[in-house]
């Protein structure tokens, strides 16, 4: 099946510019911040001459040099694939028509009919928003999150949730209203953290 057989588009679906933006700063902080660690480990070096023991209460020491060589390589690899994964939602779009809807991720179109969806997982995440630790965080109430993933006939699976498609609760309501719920299983699993 290809995109024409979908009928006439009715809806288009994208990630939230937003979210895209918000995680390529973040991910250009991680990689700053990580070469600033690798920079003060470089300096660090370079003062005592490579003149280190290997474990010290104060100063420089080996053991300190590989934690910030660990700590500057992680956050650098980590904003790296951070700015990779937005510029890769930059490429997602879902259009649905009259039989199905198709999704455009990476340049690689994926089209599920009505009729090819055979069952659609909804899943509700109930968690505290990371604002505060330890006992202060009992004081503010939990939070729902929830993510769907269709699955096609042929095995494959859509995934989506609030960061990947923007109005993804509006995409869901429109799969429902098109699958038939005698045919296709709408299961709904609640996840308490």
């Amino acid at each position: 099946m290809t995109d024409s057989h979908l009928g006439e588009i009715t809806d288009e679906f994208a990630p939230g510019r937003d979210n895209v933006i918000a995680g390529m700063i973040i991910g250009l902080l991680m990689i700053g911040g990580g070469g600033f660690l690798l920079y003060l480990m470089t300096k660090g070096l370079v003062k005592s001459h490579a003149d280190l023991p290997f474990w010290a209460e104060k100063g420089w020491c080996w053991f300190a040099v590989l934690g910030m060589s660990v700590l500057g390589g992680g956050f650098i690899i980590g904003g790296v694939y951070m700015i990779r994964y937005m510029r890769s939602l930059l490429t997602l779009q879902v259009h649905v028509g009259q039989h199905g809807f198709s999704v455009l991720e990476n340049h690689v179109r994926r089209v599920y009919a009505w009729d090819d969806i055979q069952a659609v997982e909804e899943t509700h995440l109930y968690e505290r928003p990371p604002l505060l630790k330890g006992a202060a965080k009992y004081f503010l109430p939990k939070v729902m999150s929830r993510s769907f993933a269709v699955k096609h006939s042929d095995g494959e699976t859509f995934k989506f949730n609030g960061t990947s498609i923007k109005q993804h609760i509006a995409l869901a309501d429109t799969i429902r209203s098109h699958i038939d719920p005698s045919q296709v299983p709408w299961e709904i699993l609640e996840v308490h953290t």
